[in-house]
């Protein structure tokens, strides 16, 4: 009796080992699996679903405690990609913990806990901060601050802000201005599922130049923003604010 409980746990043992291996060579892939809907959500190389952060826009992974138990880190030591995939928009980033961790165009890459099996998405949307990472990038993402709360940024996490003094179609900032404060620009969108895309599209400027817009209103970049992530834009001359998707309605400030 002894010796088949001793057998049966060595047994159990080596199937955890084997198990684990098969994990570790799997996360060396990651891979764009297409959906019905024409879009393709990035997975590891078993199929398990990857997500961004919406308060990682920095590109420092603001998840710990509880969080992070609920949302385990992706990490591959090496990357391995095919097309429409690039390898030079991944990268790795040290967590505060000391641990590694992979990132999609400077996003620290997670899994849900509760997704247990290849194709599940049980993660998407949760608490308007936990987003599928898709193929083509996102054009647009939600970024959000503690303070500020949810806010657009670009693909890059770069913040994007309006102009109360334009109006719908039409933007009211030239010369200096637009030097301070550069457009936003995109030839196609792809966004997360909390966008809608009938609310973005673009203007001609006055200056020939194309420049993206939200619920008709121009979208700009503020150049003393340092950094992914940077918010120093926000209320500048009581005119320039970030843009909350949810509150904002026809230039109403966030």
């Amino acid at each position: 009796m002894r010796t088949a409980v001793v057998r049966a746990l060595i047994s159990f043992l080596f199937a955890c080992v084997v198990a684990g291996i098969a994990w570790s060579q799997s996360t060396d892939s990651i891979l764009a699996k297409p959906q019905p809907d024409g879009s393709s959500v990035l997975t590891d190389g078993q199929g398990m679903t990857l997500y961004y952060f919406t308060k990682d826009a920095n590109g420092k992974s603001a998840s710990s405690g509880q969080v992070e138990k609920a949302w385990p880190a992706f990490y591959a030591a090496s990357i391995t990609v095919s097309p429409p995939l690039k390898a030079e928009d991944f990268g790795t980033i040290t967590r505060d913990d000391g641990s590694n961790q992979t990132t999609y165009h400077g996003w620290p890459m997670y899994y849900w806990f509760k997704d247990k099996a290849p194709g599940d998405m049980g993660g998407e949307g949760i608490g308007k901060v936990w987003y599928v990472l898709k193929a083509p990038a996102y054009t647009v993402m939600i970024g959000t601050s503690p303070t500020l709360g949810n806010y657009l940024v670009d693909g890059d996490g770069n913040s994007l802000y309006y102009f109360t003094k334009d109006s719908s179609g039409a933007s009211a900032c030239n010369g200096d201005c637009i030097k301070n404060w550069p457009a936003f620009t995109a030839s196609s969108f792809v966004l997360p599922s909390a966008l809608n895309p009938a609310d973005f599209g673009t203007i001609q400027r006055s200056d020939g130049a194309s420049q993206v817009t939200y619920k008709g209103y121009p979208l700009y970049y503020w150049k003393k923003d340092g950094m992914r992530g940077d918010v120093t834009g926000q209320g500048v001359g009581k005119v320039w604010y970030i843009v909350d998707p949810e509150k904002f309605m026809s230039g109403e400030s966030s």
